[in-house]
């Protein structure tokens, strides 16, 4: 599938609301919002199957919300991981459906998640806590230290998945 072929899919599927709901969104920077859900997005990911070079064209186009979020899953997970690509992220959804769909499989996640953690960007140390949610239970108590130290700095956006990763520790310790 080109990538004519993809951004006709998303015209096709568009979902009006939700669209106008994102763009309300003060974290969502995208200029192009189809309103696309993450199954639909599944959906077209599965029809174009792994392909590097539309993976990274799909990135590259900030613009579009559904390119930013359909690229980590067209990436072949056989490739070298596309840590920079953690450094591009510009809203919470991005950095979600990256690391869930594609960096979690990585060996380096872990290396990845603790440089992230170490930023001053509220967005990277999210990215960070998401990738550590991903490597539960393997990593629970790194996880937890990450977590707790996260809801001290009082940063609505990371309190937010480190009380997930907290209440995920303490719904499986149960």
């Amino acid at each position: 599938m080109e990538l004519r072929d993809i951004k006709q899919r998303f015209f096709a599927l568009r979902n009006g609301l939700l669209a106008d709901n994102l763009r309300k969104k003060a974290s969502d920077s995208h200029r192009m919002i189809f309103g696309l859900n993450i199954p639909q997005l599944k959906e077209i990911a599965d029809e174009c199957g792994k392909n590097l070079e539309l993976a990274r064209i799909l990135w590259s186009d900030t613009s579009c919300r559904e390119s930013r979020l359909l690229a980590p899953m067209v990436y072949p997970s056989d490739n070298a991981a596309p840590a920079q690509w953690l450094g591009e992220i510009q809203t919470p959804e991005e950095a979600d459906v990256l690391c869930h769909r594609l960096l979690r499989h990585y060996p380096e996640t872990v290396d990845e998640a603790l440089r992230l953690a170490e930023s001053e960007e509220p967005l990277l140390r999210y990215a960070a806590l998401r990738l550590m949610l991903n490597q539960l239970p393997a990593h629970a108590k790194l996880a937890k230290q990450m977590a707790e130290s996260e809801i001290e700095s009082s940063i609505p956006l990371t309190a937010i998945i480190s009380r997930q990763i907290l209440d995920e520790l303490e719904f499986t310790a149960s």
